[in-house]
């Protein structure tokens, strides 16, 4: 009877291990492992940026931008958790230091020269001087904000140069701050979002969200194709500013 007893209280033992066991083995597929982490910038207080140096400022920026989590990382975030990043990462940039940019329209090639006749010309002949070319406007449009956070104004204008090559200029341009923007030819006359986009080129990164600047358009691109030009956080995947371009 003894023996019979210590047969069945080892048994139960061993059966409640082995459920231990199991369970521990098994529980990680059921049980929900919860992240929190904080993105890893930390802004100043209004007060104290006011007071920063434009160094100061631009030591900020730099910090912001190594912290700023990389598209891959940003892809493998729950919808939750990669909004609950966006709106931080979207607050931080609108206050960083502005980029400004002036650059002049592309270059013109040299006029020609003009053959002179051999006869030489009367001492009161004044030659005129032959005009620069310019380069010819095909396609301009104002720019919008997407809303009221992301703002966005002044001109985009595409060019054909004398050398026929394809330049967008951005004209008195300024968007709000962001990360990672790029400028896209859109075949959406006014995309909101990401979805509405369609069929688009991206022609580069921002330079600048503030100023005059260029954009090469890659030759054989189809104007005809594109209705729009659109400031775009490339990341998060969302509009900040859209000029229309009208036919």
């Amino acid at each position: 009877m003894t023996r019979r007893r210590v047969l069945i209280g080892g048994g139960t033992v061993g059966f409640i291990v082995a459920v231990v066991i199991a369970y521990w083995l098994i529980s990680p597929l059921f049980r929900d492992t919860v992240v929190d982490e904080a993105f890893p910038f930390e802004l100043p207080e209004p007060a104290a940026m006011e007071t920063m140096t434009e160094e100061e400022k631009q030591e900020m920026a730099a910090e912001f931008e190594a912290a700023m989590p990389t598209l891959m990382e940003i892809e493998a975030l729950a919808e939750a958790d990669r909004m609950a990043v966006q709106e931080r990462v979207m607050e931080a940039a609108a206050v960083m230091p502005d980029t400004v940019m002036d650059e002049p329209m592309p270059p013109m090639p040299a006029p020609e020269a003009t053959p002179t006749a051999e006869a030489t010309p009367a001492p009161e002949a004044t030659p005129t001087p032959e005009a620069a070319p310019q380069p010819e406007v095909l396609r301009m449009g104002q720019f919008q904000g997407a809303d009221d956070f992301h703002r966005g104004s002044g001109s985009a204008t595409v060019f054909r140069t004398p050398d026929d090559k394809l330049v967008l200029r951005l004209t008195d341009f300024m968007v709000t701050n962001g990360p990672a923007l790029s400028v896209l030819l859109s075949s959406a006359p006014a995309p909101a979002s990401s979805q509405q986009l369609g069929d688009y080129i991206d022609v580069g990164a921002l330079k600048g969200n503030i100023g005059n600047q260029n954009y090469e358009i890659p030759a054989g691109t189809d104007l005809s194709a594109y209705n729009s030009v659109v400031i775009y956080c490339v990341p998060f995947r969302v509009v900040f500013a859209t000029a229309t371009l009208p036919a």
